[in-house]
């Protein structure tokens, strides 16, 4: 199994390690850990470096989180071109969602203009992306991603119409489903839309989950009830979900085995 999106450069994991060492006992194979901006991109690199083979770094900046400027711009592609051999891909980027400033037209724009050098420069350096982009403005970051004739990306913790759905996967892109799967009706509904060959499953860690892991610390280890979860929604065997779910991130990340 393969946790496609987890922060291990987050304050909550002062020391990886330990995480990193339940999830490889859990019969996590690998993780993908997406830089967020300047420091965070360094940090995953650095964890690549530390844990190879186990740890696969993204570098990227968060759409939700900076107001990214033309130097932050600059900087954050000359890493990516610079790093691009420990790089399994560009991300975390996106579409900003959530606060009250970020559906603003000047916003969106700028978002969108960025988003689309992120996208040229994966396609240059012939990465896929890790997408941040909720509800609608999926289909913003789908235009963009399109337009750049971006071959490989994921739409990481995806939450947005059927149409838009069905549009990412007929671009033939990958989408994510986190440990909600377990417990959240949208998003066991959104499992049986996505096919188990377009299917990627994450944690998001440190972000905090509820029903069945409330009050736990998410962990890369979570993903093996999540792909349990996915099995008891499809009612096929747990060993098949894990088994397409790993394929497919080794396909997009090319993470060997």
């Amino acid at each position: 199994m393969i946790d496609s999106h987890v922060h291990l450069d987050a304050d909550q994991y002062a020391d990886p390690s330990g995480a990193i060492k339940r999830a490889l006992e859990a019969g996590v194979v690998a993780m993908v850990a997406p830089g967020t901006g300047g420091t965070s991109n360094r940090c995953v690199l650095d964890l690549a470096r530390r844990y190879p083979r186990v740890v696969y770094a993204s570098c990227g900046y968060h759409p939700e989180r900076f107001e990214l400027n033309d130097a932050d711009l600059e900087q954050a592609l000359a890493l990516i071109r610079a790093e691009r051999g420990l790089l399994c891909a560009v991300g975390e980027v996106g579409m900003p969602w959530y606060g009250e400033r970020a559906r603003e037209p000047e916003r969106l724009a700028s978002a969108a203009r960025n988003l689309a050098r992120f996208a040229r420069t994966a396609v240059e350096a012939d990465l896929p992306m890790i997408i941040h982009a909720p509800h609608d403005s999926a289909r913003e970051a789908l235009g963009v991603l399109r337009e750049a004739e971006v071959r490989r990306a994921v739409f990481h913790w995806h939450k947005s119409d059927d149409a838009t759905t069905r549009a990412i996967l007929e671009a033939g892109y990958f989408i994510s489903l986190t440990p909600e799967v377990a417990y959240r009706d949208r998003d066991k509904r959104l499992a049986k839309m996505v096919p188990l060959g377009r299917m990627l499953l994450e944690t998001d860690g440190p972000w905090p989950h509820g029903g069945p892991f409330e009050n736990r610390p998410t962990e890369p280890a979570m993903i093996v009830e999540t792909v349990e979860a996915v099995a008891s929604t499809l009612n096929v065997r747990r060993e098949l979900v894990g088994a397409v779910t790993t394929i497919n991130s080794r396909m997009l990340f090319r993470i060997p085995p």
